[in-house]
């Protein structure tokens, strides 16, 4: 077996070559990865519905949401009560934190509520609560209880 020097040298200096063009190109193989400091932000829209809606009691219902105010144009609540043939729209304005309705039901005839919120962005995009799994709004819907009758089943359960 002959091995000339010029042959092994010769091979090394191909491998440095190939090694240190890959170095010099590594930005040119790498797969994309996307910016990390980019992330596209889905605003939330936070409300918890009360336990209980008493039927002679006004009750706030709150939105608390993380878009920007100068970002909002509006907030409305649709609302509905059993005895109601269509929803009714509230613009709401913004009261500590939260854009909050008060539902009175002295006001309003009926024993239970549907509900949901919407936002309106300035660049008129569009976001709503409460929402089912394909997406499309599925209102709150709460009972208007007596509150006596409430408080004395409370009362026999814990007995």
């Amino acid at each position: 077996m002959n091995i000339h020097a010029g042959d092994g040298a010769n091979y090394f200096l191909k491998l440095f070559f190939v090694i240190l063009f890959f170095i010099t190109n590594s930005n040119g193989f790498s797969s994309e990865m996307p910016d990390s400091s980019y992330q596209q932000k889905i605003p939330l829209l936070l409300h918890k519905p009360p336990k209980v809606m008493f039927d002679d009691r006004p009750t706030l219902l709150q939105l608390f949401v993380t878009i920007p105010d100068d970002s909002i144009k509006t907030v409305s609540i649709f609302y509905k009560t059993n005895e109601m043939s269509m929803f009714q729209e509230i613009e709401l304005n913004k009261q500590k934190g939260s854009f909050t309705f008060k539902f009175d039901p002295g006001k309003q005839k009926g024993n239970s509520l549907s509900y949901f919120f919407v936002v309106k962005q300035t660049d008129d995009s569009m976001h709503a609560v409460p929402l089912s799994n394909p997406g499309k709004i599925k209102p709150y819907y709460q009972l208007l209880v007596d509150a006596i009758e409430y408080y004395e089943m409370r009362l026999k359960s814990l007995q």
